[in-house]
């Protein structure tokens, strides 16, 4: 990962561990104060998470899934403390078997070396004027 700043790999690391469905790997990365956006097309949980408890909260929404996979395809650092990341997210449903396939468009904002927000956004476009605004 030459050429790739710290912050992106703050993001890199709080991606896979999200992934993992890692608690504490999760917990490790993140700001005891941060703030999780979800993203929109994610039935079932709040638009909203904050806190450690937040985290926590929110990883037991995927527990309805038998398989949730983000896999980091593009990061971008847009400022100094932001980088936006382009993802493929898999599912499958564990009652339905429904297989679910998105991609995602995430601001992360890094603070001392830990995830203060991550922010999930619809479009590319709206990802990058999101984060061009905390310029």
């Amino acid at each position: 990962m030459n050429g790739v700043s710290d912050n992106a790999r703050v993001a890199l690391k709080g991606a896979e561990a999200l992934s993992d469905r890692d608690l504490e790997a999760v917990l490790e990365v993140a700001d005891p104060d941060i703030e999780f956006v979800t993203h929109p097309g994610f039935v079932g949980q709040e638009p909203v998470y904050r806190g450690h408890e937040g985290v926590r909260r929110w990883l037991k929404t995927l527990e309805p899934w038998e398989s949730f996979r983000v896999e980091v395809e593009e990061l971008i650092d847009t400022s100094e403390d932001t980088v936006m990341t382009v993802s493929r997210v898999t599912a499958r449903g564990s009652g339905s078997g429904v297989d679910v396939e998105l991609t995602t468009y995430d601001v992360v904002t890094v603070v001392g070396g830990k995830i203060r927000k991550r922010a999930h956004y619809e479009t590319r476009e709206d990802a990058l004027a999101a984060a061009r605004s905390k310029e």
